[in-house]
């Protein structure tokens, strides 16, 4: 065992660079279509309750003004994360197959559908059970029981994409190996790394030891053998950009790939289901040391969505609300803790880069019967202003307080931004 070992990690230094050729070249796709995000749904400031599924950028931000005639700077703010995306160590170009992004197996899109999201409210004023003086904050959690496949048309681009990335990767591979056979700087480079190899080997005759050592002698950034691996990857790397600037190879494949990367919409049509929940937490005079909860949630979407009649979404939600104040006819006001369930519907008509939504809630009180049931409706319309970023304009009524009805207007101008969407 010890010996192989130390082997692999002869062989791993001797061709450091070799992963970096086999690496595919990434294509930036324009996936974010509309937001994700729990944690603003638990603080009543997401655009819309009944979120469609869509592909995710790596990391997510929304920021929304719905105050002072827009004059104010905006309060509230949603980060979403996509762990997969973000944190993986390798560009995965498979579009189709096991693991691509058209997968059908539930490990696969559980992965690439996971959302990890931070939302935070600063209310400018009072209103249904959210104060001025207080900060919130939430946290939430979201992914797919059940995800749509793309549209065939999309299948058809995801395809072509895929086989022009792989062409692309195998020019590549084919133009660095035979610059490793004559460019006289990587041979330099290859007698130094095979001499400090041979070096460290005579210092420590055990295997452990060696294998030991060479990790050390590696991650010293002070150490030769650190800089032998830094510039043969970036000799690979110049390399790589010498095949991609090839005037016909260019023009063949690099070229044709942009255009097969700019018709890909990220239509998705038929059967979706989601799960979502989380919790919230408000931070009362703004302090963190004087904090309760402000509610809690777990909550499913059921969908359809169809290529040219749009998409029909179903929300079914339960949330616990504890320590509230709420209103009694005829009564002082009571305290305790509410629990409500929530259903509704929403339909999305989507158009090139413009999309319009109305959306339609109904609200029961579990807990207590001295408290009215309440509805939410919203109208949404968004355009996209470039990839992967989106204006969405939310005008409606939203639920009425426990205490109080006043406060039930929305109106918000939200600027939605994706980032890391190469794939």
């Amino acid at each position: 065992m010890k010996v192989l070992i130390s082997g692999l990690v002869v062989v791993a230094l001797l061709i450091p660079a070799k992963a970096f050729t086999q690496d595919s070249s990434g294509v930036k796709l324009d996936l974010l279509k509309s937001p994700s995000s729990p944690a603003s749904q638990l603080l009543s400031f997401s655009t819309s309750d009944i979120e469609k599924p869509t592909d995710l950028s790596s990391f997510m931000l929304s920021v929304q003004s719905s105050s002072a005639s827009y004059t104010k700077l905006p309060s509230n703010y949603a980060i979403d994360i996509a762990p997969f995306w973000l944190f993986r160590t390798k560009t995965d170009f498979t579009t189709t197959g096991n693991a691509g992004l058209n997968s059908t197996k539930f490990k696969d899109y559980f992965k690439q559908s996971l959302v990890i999201s931070i939302a935070i409210k600063n209310p400018d004023s009072s209103f249904n059970e959210f104060k001025a003086s207080s900060t919130y904050g939430g946290l939430g959690i979201k992914f797919a029981l059940f995800r749509p496949h793309y549209s065939k048309e999309n299948e058809k681009i995801l395809y072509s994409i895929t086989q022009k990335q792989i062409r692309i990767n195998k020019a590549v591979s084919s133009y660095i190996e035979t610059k490793e056979k004559t460019d006289p700087k990587y041979k330099a480079l290859d007698a130094q790394r095979t001499a400090i190899v041979n070096r460290i080997r005579d210092e420590n005759p055990s295997e452990t030891d060696f294998a030991s050592a060479i990790i050390k002698e590696e991650e010293d950034t002070t150490s030769t053998l650190y800089r032998n691996k830094i510039e043969t990857q970036e000799l690979f790397q110049i390399w790589k950009n010498e095949t991609l600037e090839i005037d016909d190879f260019k023009k063949m494949l690099v070229d044709s790939l942009s255009k097969e990367v700019a018709k890909f919409d990220g239509a998705r049509v038929g059967f979706s289901w989601d799960l979502a929940g989380g919790i919230s937490g408000e931070f009362r005079n703004k302090r963190f040391n004087s904090s309760k909860i402000f509610n809690s949630g777990i909550w499913t979407t059921v969908g359809y969505s169809s290529e040219k009649s749009g998409s029909f979404l179903g929300l079914a939600r339960l949330l616990y609300n504890p320590d509230q104040i709420y209103a009694q006819d005829n009564a002082t006001n009571a305290f305790g803790d509410i629990s409500t369930f929530d259903a509704g519907f929403r339909y999305i008509y989507t158009k090139s880069k413009f999309s319009c939504s109305a959306e339609a809630i109904y609200r029961s009180i579990l807990s207590s019967s001295a408290i009215d049931p309440s509805w939410k409706l919203v109208l949404n319309v968004d355009y996209a202003i470039a990839s992967n970023q989106k204006l969405i304009f939310s005008f409606g009524r939203n639920f009425d307080g426990t205490l109080t009805k006043d406060g039930n207007l929305i109106a918000a101008l939200t600027v939605l931004l994706g980032f890391g969407n190469i794939r």
